[in-house]
């Protein structure tokens, strides 16, 4: 978790004893939200940073020794229609591998911007539980999660 759940629940103005299981979903949920709004990687800290990136040249190597043997695997199947899809899966595979690399180069330390992003983000998920709203004129912020989130976003044609 990139924000404590003590530092939610403040946000959240919610007392101490407030159940964290009932904080925590709409917590992850925010943080997962906010990664994948950035399209990258989010980690707690540089030492974290650095160790990930240091471990893509082995996941990528491990992902195309999955990959040949995946297409290997696929030539080897008599029916056109099932070899072909068996190809087409290993290459998606091989893909989000490439793109969990790509997330990981671009990997940033949190901030105070992606933090108050993930924040505004929980405050909404917490505020609004149902998928519907009675009664109630709802406006967007100008100045919201995305707003905060921006400027830390790549590969936004991806």
């Amino acid at each position: 978790m990139l924000i404590t759940t003590a530092d939610a629940k403040q946000h959240l103005r919610l007392g101490a004893a407030y159940p964290d299981g009932q904080v925590l979903p709409y917590l992850g949920a925010a943080e997962l939200l906010a990664i994948k709004f950035l399209n990258r990687r989010v980690y707690a800290d540089d030492v974290s940073l650095q160790a990930a990136i240091a471990a893509v040249p082995a996941a990528l190597i491990t992902a195309g020794t999955t990959y040949a043997a995946a297409v290997i695997a696929a030539d080897a199947i008599t029916d056109p229609v099932a070899s072909a899809a068996s190809r087409d899966y290993a290459d998606a595979v091989y893909r989000e591998a490439q793109t969990a690399a790509r997330q990981t180069r671009a990997g940033i330390v949190v901030n105070d911007l992606i933090k108050a992003g993930i924040l505004l983000i929980l405050g909404h998920l917490f505020e609004n539980r149902e998928d519907v709203v009675a009664a109630v004129t709802v406006e967007q912020l100008p100045m919201g999660s995305k707003h905060l989130l921006t400027p830390h976003r790549v590969d936004l044609g991806f």
